[in-house]
């Protein structure tokens, strides 16, 4: 990735975007770098984290040269704080799918964006199959890292109790999930993004992924003709593994794609930028139609001219 000298000044902007979600006023983070008048493509970080883990996208000076790059912090998630209205510490945070979607898109309003592309990680991969079937007209396109069907059984309930350290916990966990190969300082990174959460969030992330996500009887009600559907997953994500996606892109149909990502894992856009930028802009040059050939089943290092 770019080096940089004392002083430099990156050109990531980040303000905050009042959302009307459900009735109540959010106060949203976002961080957004290229062309105002760029093609969206608007980004979710996984469960239980932030809008940190995209840094290195909204960085890349060849992606935002054409794409007006936006990541956001979910509310309960970094510098989205929960919403001063309600008391909101007498229940435990609990996301569902249909406030997750209603999310997604009432940012998207918010920011006024035009026929954006969505990319989502993780959670953020699975909810790419409510948005193409509750709201397949509002994007360009869906791509859904680490995406699966259904993702059962991490819905835990030590993960917010008093005498366990759930940053930790949290943490090296993240460290099984990403491949042996991507650069060490990234994998550490990644872990301490997930140090970072506000305790049961993480959890209440985990209610959606384990428990209300559930489209193994209902890809078929997925529209990836109107909204084509990239499922992309890494060859070293045992939760989500490219089986997985390939099973949502045969289950979706038309417009579905299955892509593997050789040598990465659950967190690629962290734990190896520079392998999953490259591999990003093959999936952005396939929805732009400037590819002469279809997607491989696999994408490698070698074939994007990265050296692992």
């Amino acid at each position: 990735m770019t080096d940089h000298d004392h002083g430099d000044i990156e050109e990531i902007t980040g303000q905050y975007v009042h959302v009307e979600i459900d009735g109540v006023d959010h106060r949203v983070y976002y961080e957004e770098n290229g062309p105002e008048a760029g093609q969206p493509l608007l980004l979710q970080h996984t469960a239980g984290c932030n809008n940190q883990e995209w840094r290195h996208v909204l960085a890349d000076d060849e992606i935002t040269e054409d794409y007006r790059i936006i990541a956001y912090d979910l509310p309960f998630h970094g510098k989205s704080v929960p919403p001063k209205s309600q008391e909101w510490w007498e229940e435990d945070y609990t996301l569902t799918a249909e406030q997750f979607a209603e999310t997604i898109v009432s940012i998207a309003d918010a920011l006024d964006l035009d026929d954006p592309i969505f990319m989502g990680s993780s959670m953020g991969g699975n909810i790419t199959l409510e948005l193409g079937d509750w709201y397949p007209e509002r994007f360009r396109a869906l791509i859904g890292l680490e995406t699966g069907a259904y993702s059962p059984g991490f819905y835990i309930d030590w993960l917010d109790h008093a005498q366990v350290n759930t940053t930790e916990v949290n943490a090296y966990s993240c460290w099984g999930l990403m491949a042996k190969q991507s650069p060490e300082p990234d994998r550490r990174e990644t872990m301490y993004l997930y140090e970072q959460g506000a305790t049961g969030v993480f959890k209440g992330d985990l209610y959606y992924y384990s428990v209300d996500h559930d489209y193994r009887d209902k890809l078929e009600d997925v529209d990836a003709s109107e909204c084509p559907l990239y499922a992309v997953n890494g060859e070293y994500d045992y939760l989500t593994d490219p089986d997985m996606g390939q099973e949502v892109a045969n289950g979706v149909g038309d417009g579905a794609v299955a892509v593997e990502m050789a040598d990465i894992g659950h967190f690629p856009m962290s734990e190896h930028p520079e392998l999953f930028n490259a591999y990003l802009k093959e999936i952005l040059a396939d929805i732009e139609g400037e590819r002469e050939e279809p997607l491989p089943d696999v994408l490698t290092a070698e074939a994007v001219g990265v050296d692992i």
